[in-house]
C-alpha cells in the first residue's frame, strides 16, 4: 500500500498523507517527478509505458516519471525511479528541478540528466516500461500527432522540449 505526503500549492508539506488512489481534497497536492534523459547526440530518451499501467498504457513518454512516496522529496524520488525503471544509479543530492508544473492534484518537478550509455545497458522494469528509444524533436512531434505519445498540454510540451537544447552545466547554472 503506497502513501503520498500532501502538499499545499506552494509546495509545503502539510504533515497529512493520502493513500494512492484515494480522492484528494481541493487544494491538496502530491509530489510527482519527471526526468528528461538526454543522450550524447542530443536526442531524448523515451520510454513506452507498460500495457499494465493504469494511465496511458502503451503510450510513449519522457524518460522517467513517478510519484514520491511518503517521506520522500523530489530528489529522492527521481533517484529511486531512475534506478527502478531503468537500472541507472545516479546521485541526485545536488540536483534541482529545472521546472515545476501543476496538475489538478499534483506538483510536478522536472529534472534533466545527460546519459552517455547505450540502450542495451538499461535494465527495464517490465511492470512500468516495455521499451525505450532515442528520439529527436521531430520524432516526438510526429508521435504526438499519431497520438501514441502522452497528450501533454502543448505549451508544457514545447517548454520541456526546449530544455533539451541547453547543456547540463548551463541548465544547472540557470536554476542555481
Amino acid at each position: 500500500m503506497e502513501y503520498w505526503d500532501i502538499y499545499t500549492q506552494d509546495g509545503i508539506c502539510t504533515g497529512r498523507k493520502v493513500k494512492r488512489g484515494d480522492a484528494m481534497a481541493i487544494g491538496d497536492y502530491h509530489l510527482v517527478i519527471h526526468l528528461l534523459i538526454l543522450g550524447k547526440d542530443g536526442r531524448l530518451l523515451l520510454q513506452k509505458r507498460s500495457d499494465q499501467k493504469e494511465s496511458f498504457p502503451g503510450y510513449w513518454d519522457f524518460g522517467i516519471g513517478g510519484s514520491a512516496v511518503s517521506g520522500e522529496n523530489a530528489r529522492q524520488c527521481a533517484q529511486r525511479e531512475l534506478q527502478e525503471e531503468l537500472g541507472i544509479h545516479m546521485d541526485f543530492q545536488q540536483r534541482k528541478p529545472v521546472l515545476r508544473s501543476y496538475g489538478q492534484h499534483s506538483l510536478v518537478d522536472f529534472f534533466t540528466i545527460d546519459y552517455a550509455g547505450e540502450l542495451a545497458d538499461l535494465t527495464l522494469q517490465k511492470e512500468e516500461v516495455s521499451d525505450v528509444c532515442w528520439a529527436d524533436l521531430e520524432t516526438v512531434h510526429l508521435m504526438c500527432k499519431q497520438k501514441i505519445f502522452i497528450p501533454y498540454q502543448p505549451h508544457l510540451l514545447a517548454l520541456l522540449l526546449s530544455l533539451i537544447h541547453i547543456s547540463e552545466p548551463t541548465r544547472l547554472a540557470l536554476i542555481s
